[in-house]
């Protein structure tokens, strides 16, 4: 009896064994590599600038940092599933004479970018692209993302962008494909312009 219930009981061990292995590999088989999809889409049509969003609760203006683009699927498959997510960020004011530096949001000169601040100066998401997918060079959007936060002033709104303590803003593009993790599509300045709704 006592040899039974053992042999049992590693019989039934090993089946679960079994079990959890084939288990793993149908879900490694399933999730498969994460695409690179900063070379699978690109950022195209960009405009950025200042938004009015009208007057605050005490009656000053308001603008907020603002960008609008589309996607372009520049790879030769059909793609699904995309998220993004967009993370604004003031420029750091130099200090003393010296340039300013950030480890958290280096300048990128290629986009023409500042660095940046360490605390995000707001940040939007946006559902880009369902289930039906995006066919190769097919373009998704446009999309808007504004920050929630802003600049305030009473005076006419032109002025405030050219105001001495005006700091300017950037913009840092994420995308998500499925489960996979954010991947940066890059970042733009925010333009000195200002936009209307």
């Amino acid at each position: 009896m006592g040899e039974r219930r053992g042999g049992t009981a590693v019989g039934a061990r090993a089946r679960l064994g079994i079990v959890g292995v084939l288990a793993l590999a149908v879900a490694g088989g399933c999730g498969g590599p994460a695409r690179d999809m900063s070379a699978t889409m690109a950022v195209t049509d960009v405009t950025t600038g200042w938004l009015d969003i009208g007057l605050d609760e005490l009656g000053r203006s308001k603008l907020v940092p603002t960008i609008s683009f589309r996607l372009r699927n520049v790879s030769d498959s059909h793609v699904r599933t995309l998220q993004l997510n967009g993370v604004f960020r003031r420029c750091q004011v130099a200090m003393g004479g010296e340039p300013a530096v950030s480890e958290v949001s280096p300048a990128d000169p290629e986009a023409g970018t500042c660095p940046g601040e360490i605390q995000e100066w707001g940040n939007a998401y946006v559902r880009a692209v369902g289930r039906e997918g995006l066919d190769p060079g097919a373009l998704a959007g446009p999309f808007t993302m504004e920050s929630g936060l802003g600049y305030t002033g009473e005076q006419p709104r032109v002025e405030m962008l050219q105001h001495r303590d005006f700091v300017d803003v950037k913009v840092e593009l994420f995308i998500k494909h499925r489960a996979d993790p954010w991947v940066r599509l890059g970042e733009h300045p925010i333009d000195r312009q200002l936009l209307t709704q």
